[in-house]
């Protein structure tokens, strides 16, 4: 019966010791799977977005530097607005557009373009250089009051044009 006993404690044993190995595997199999499923998510997530918003900041207000880059004085009236309109692809777009001195330092100064919306231009600008277009129709008025916002910031003003004239569109 002893006998007995023992070999039933020693089968016991050795299955509880089985247990614990198959607890200790069964954990790890459920660690590597949330990490699997982690790896699946974020894949996913990345897919989401768009590539485009997967740039650094830098390379994307680079993009958008350029894609902002046209002459002042082509399509003039409508200048100002692009940065507006791209703002609204997406609270990113949003944010770095915003944020962004240089976006901001091209300025086109005309009777159409709003103080506010010139002054909006200078503070966005921050310290960063400025490029002046002044795009004036004359209309036998000489009124340049619409400079007024510029004038108080000549001290950045890396370049400066002005297109008069009749003949502007």
């Amino acid at each position: 019966m002893d006998r007995e006993l023992a070999q039933l404690r020693d089968e016991l044993d050795r299955l509880h010791k089985r247990e614990c190995e198959l607890q200790r595997e069964l954990f790890d199999v459920r660690a590597a799977a949330e990490i699997k499923r982690k790896q699946i998510e974020d894949i996913s997530k990345m897919r989401a977005v768009a590539a485009i918003n997967r740039l650094p900041v830098e390379v994307f207000t680079r993009i958008l530097h350029f894609a902002l880059s046209m002459p002042c004085y082509s399509r003039w009236h409508e200048y100002g607005t692009h940065k507006l309109i791209y703002a609204r692809v997406s609270r990113w777009w949003r944010d770095v557009i915003l944020n962004s001195p240089s976006l901001w330092a091209t300025i086109c100064v005309s009777p159409h373009w709003a103080s506010s919306f010139v002054e909006m231009h200078v503070a966005r600008s921050g310290e960063h250089p400025l490029d002046i277009a002044v795009l004036q129709r004359w209309h036998g008025d000489n009124d340049v009051s619409f400079l007024g916002p510029i004038l108080s910031c000549t001290r950045r003003w890396r370049s400066l044009t002005i297109r008069a004239g009749a003949a502007l569109t």
